[in-house]
């Protein structure tokens, strides 16, 4: 994979680790709501995720992989009409793989009432 070069003036990249191109999709969820995405590209310390216009996200989602199952917990740090940018909280979980955005809702659901009991 080749990483995505910063177009600033100087053609620096000042990110902290480099990006690259990816179109998987991925499902978004914040516990009550999960919905299909796409990534746009990614990093190790976050991604920038096509969520289509109108899309309401929440401060705080949960990523899922549906091919691994691989889910990361993020915080959004910037937004747009159709897309956002999302920021790493912490390492990746694998869960069961995911097949659909109800799988997501159920997993949440899950640990929710753990977390309660």
């Amino acid at each position: 994979m080749t990483s995505i070069i910063d177009s600033s003036s100087d053609y620096a990249d000042r990110r902290r680790h480099p990006r690259y191109r990816d179109n998987s999709p991925v499902y978004v969820g914040d516990g009550a709501v999960a919905r299909r995405c796409a990534l746009v590209d990614v990093s190790e310390g976050g991604a920038r995720i096509h969520v289509g216009a109108g899309a309401e996200l929440a401060r705080y989602v949960v990523l899922v992989d549906p091919r691994t199952g691989l889910s990361r917990r993020a915080t959004v740090v910037w937004r747009t009409d159709t897309e956002a940018g999302v920021r790493f909280l912490g390492e990746g979980v694998r869960y069961r793989v995911m097949r659909s955005a109800q799988d997501l809702a159920w997993n949440i659901s899950c640990q929710a009432r753990r977390r309660a009991s």
